[in-house]
């Protein structure tokens, strides 16, 4: 075993060195400017501006020292007390170490644990659970350190986990792009504010929107656009900034507007900025509401369709120049749209009725303006109206871009 002297020298070590704090009877260790200590219970701890120390001593014993006669006070809790009259008793062996290892587990005392596993290692090489418990593992017969092992992999310890420098790189890179759209999110509320309340920064405001050139802006520009209440000016003005960053994000966003806002400037402009970027992923889009079970759906992205000029939407306009749709008719009232077919020859209806007044379920066959509009826009000269059939021949004879030559050649 050490000699008591260095024994006890290891063990102050190891205890915590704290300030006082606002505890009632705090047990610690004063270490005199003398050079002396003294141990016992600080009887005055939440003393503000700190004149003198009333201490009892484990005698029972009080005792009086002002403030300068006292260099530090060491605090010690409950567990750290404990650590301190048991370490000295500890014998040197493996055993004993290891017990002692497990009390200080037990007690939440990492640094003390870690010692006496340490001091396990050094009277035993191969104690596995200590190995263990000091984060070693055993890689092709030899004891290796997690963390070395996973760094000698290539590993990075980052956020509390082994990740590669790759998926670092990359979080690293989200974090940052996300801090950018935050601070572009309050400039442009800013902004906003200078232009709505007119106090003399609105010049300063607009011309700080037209010059954005940052793709981080964009969350901020589509807050504006999206907002319905805010000046049509400003919104067209965060619509061609918005168009000259051509984001991904973008075309969602003018497609919605396109087809949702009340706003028909508003409309007219994300369409013009479709026409300069993201053309073909803003079709795919519209053809799909061409499906749509809101009539109103249908004629507005065929109008979207035709606008954009892209004649690989023929084939699924001319499928939706007539829809059948079913309403749930409520007695006396209005029908609520439920959902939609597309029919093939005019004359398509009918319905399921409910009995005694009761709401009942009828189905209505529309001729879409707004889909035939968009065909004789795309093809000037070429009119078929409604007949369906009629403009599916004439397309397989044409072999328009987008669908299939129908016809066979010998």
């Amino acid at each position: 075993m050490a000699s008591g002297r260095l024994w006890l020298v290891v063990i102050w070590c190891l205890l915590s060195a704290t300030s006082v704090g606002g505890q009632n009877a705090q047990a610690a260790v004063f270490l005199l400017a003398n050079g002396g200590q003294i141990e016992g219970e600080l009887l005055n701890p939440d003393q503000q501006p700190r004149r003198d120390y009333r201490i009892k001593l484990d005698g029972g014993a009080r005792l009086m020292l002002h403030a300068d006669q006292v260099q530090q006070v060491l605090t010690l809790s409950e567990e750290l007390r404990w650590y301190q009259q048991t370490a000295p008793e500890v014998p040197d062996t493996v055993e004993a170490h290891w017990e002692m290892a497990e009390q200080c587990r037990l007690k939440n005392l990492r640094t003390q644990r870690e010692h006496h596993l340490n001091q396990v290692l050094q009277r035993d090489p191969d104690h596995r659970e200590a190995r263990v418990a000091l984060g070693f593992s055993r890689v092709k017969d030899q004891w290796i350190k997690t963390d070395q092992w996973m760094q000698d992999q290539g590993y990075i310890r980052y956020r509390g986990a082994w990740r590669t420098p790759q998926d670092v790189a990359l979080e690293k890179a989200r974090d940052q792009a996300d801090l950018a759209e935050k601070q572009w999110l309050r400039k442009m509320q800013n902004w906003r504010t200078w232009i709505l309340k007119a106090r003399g920064q609105e010049k300063q405001a607009w011309a700080a929107i037209r010059a954005i050139d940052d793709p981080a802006a964009t969350a901020g520009l589509i807050e504006i656009i999206e907002n319905e209440k805010d000046p049509a000016e400003l919104r067209r003005l965060c619509i061609q900034v918005l168009g000259k960053l051509q984001t991904p994000r973008s075309i969602e966003v003018f497609v919605q507007r396109a087809m949702q806002d009340p706003d028909a400037n508003i409309r007219d402009a994300c369409l013009d900025e479709l026409k300069r970027f993201g053309t073909q992923p803003a079709v795919w889009r519209f053809q799909t509401l061409l499906e749509s079970p809101d009539n109103k759906v249908v004629n507005r992205a065929a109008i979207c369709l035709g606008v954009l000029g892209n004649r690989e939407s023929t084939r699924p306009l001319i499928d939706a120049l007539i829809t059948e749709h079913r309403y749930l008719l409520q007695p006396g009232g209005n029908p609520g749209q439920l959902s939609l077919g597309f029919g093939n020859a005019p004359g398509a209806g009918g319905g399921s009725f409910g009995a005694g007044g009761r709401p009942k379920i009828i189905q209505r066959e529309h001729r879409n303006e707004g889909v035939l509009n968009a065909l004789t826009s795309l093809w000037p000269g070429v009119n078929f109206r409604f007949d369906q059939q009629a403009w599916r021949t004439w397309l397989a004879e044409k072999g328009a871009p987008g669908t299939p030559n129908l016809r066979r050649d010998d």
